[in-house]
């Protein structure tokens, strides 16, 4: 009797220390887009993810899905308590998150990592949720580099009138080719690699870790190759129904995700160092700072008139890359 009326106060005690976290230890489902499905680096990245989360009283069920789209059309409709999506989609949901993205806000790792640092801070948590949406990790995908079939195509004025396979719902990939005076072939991330490599696109952009997966030296060919400038960073990120998680875990959640930054990095950008040398194509100084003032013009246009980008993000993006590089021209500037 005594040991059972011990076990019951054990039990007790344990429901008052619980109290705080309604949601401790219940199961989540948490669906990840992968174009590998279950086999991709993603993926695998979500179950040590997965691992962590048990500790945060949370145990994920990982469902894979290989279309984006329905992920995501299923994380809205409540059928995922948690989705892993690229940031390109995740924008729908939270933007503040969203817009380290933007087009050549982030163009280094070192820059990412300090905007993920950044983004796990308690104080930022708040910009983290619109609504019933939070974002709850943000890791590295890879750089986006543009990908031409013609060495010579490597500035903005050389891209004018060809054909670039551009992703339908990504807003700012469709202004910058209007700006650039280039064509645009409506693609998403499942047909673009075929659009490109058929030649019926004369250029695509994408994460160098997709180069060998998508085989695309069969789009580039023999004349072409890769611009050695970021774009833009191609982010996976963690989303969240707010209301079926506690604060307490989405905060742990977005300091994994900084903690474990340089890991993460290393294995979504391994495929990178795979890549022949002979496929990346310099660009001189003057392109470069060409390709910086084309993409500003994309993002204060997706920030001021569209509403695509969030304006304190871009701001904090600008202030990281101006303490790592002052002589940059829109350091001198204050229109971000």
């Amino acid at each position: 009797m005594k040991k059972r009326t011990g076990m019951l106060l054990g039990s007790v005690l344990m429901s008052l220390i619980l109290g705080s976290n309604a949601f401790a230890g219940e199961p989540r489902t948490l669906c990840v887009y992968d174009p590998s499905g279950a086999n991709g680096d993603a993926y695998l990245t979500m179950k040590d993810y997965q691992v962590a989360a048990s500790a945060w009283g949370v145990d994920f069920t990982l469902k894979p899905y290989t279309n984006e789209k329905t992920a995501a059309d299923d994380f809205t409709a409540g059928k995922c308590d948690a989705a892993f999506l690229t940031g390109v989609r995740a924008r729908g949901f939270t933007k503040f998150a969203a817009t380290v993205e933007a087009l050549g806000a982030t163009p280094s790792y070192e820059l990412l990592g300090e905007a993920i640092k950044l983004m796990a801070s308690p104080k930022v948590a708040p910009k983290m949720k619109t609504g019933d949406y939070e974002t709850a990790m943000v890791m590295p995908m890879g750089a986006v580099y543009l990908m031409v079939r013609d060495r010579a195509w490597n500035s903005i004025e050389a891209i004018a009138g060809k054909k670039i396979a551009t992703i339908g719902f990504d807003a700012a990939a469709t202004h910058m080719v209007q700006l650039a005076g280039a064509s645009m072939v409506a693609a998403d991330i499942s047909t673009f690699g075929g659009i490109f490599n058929n030649g019926a696109a004369d250029i695509c952009y994408s994460p160098a870790t997709a180069f060998k997966p998508l085989e695309l030296e069969k789009g580039v060919r023999e004349k072409g190759g890769i611009v050695r400038y970021p774009i833009a960073q191609l982010t996976g990120q963690v989303l969240i129904h707010s209301s079926k998680f506690t604060p307490e875990f989405a905060q742990a959640s977005r300091q994994y995700a900084s903690d474990n930054y340089a890991k993460i990095l290393t294995i979504s950008t391994k495929s990178d160092k795979g890549i022949d040398a002979k496929y990346w194509i310099d660009i001189d100084d003057a392109s470069r700072a060409r390709y910086d003032s084309i993409f500003q013009s994309v993002r204060i246009k997706l920030r001021d008139e569209d509403k695509i980008y969030d304006k304190e993000m871009l701001g904090l993006m600008r202030r990281l890359r101006c303490k790592a590089d002052a002589s940059r021209t829109e350091c001198a500037q204050k229109v971000e």
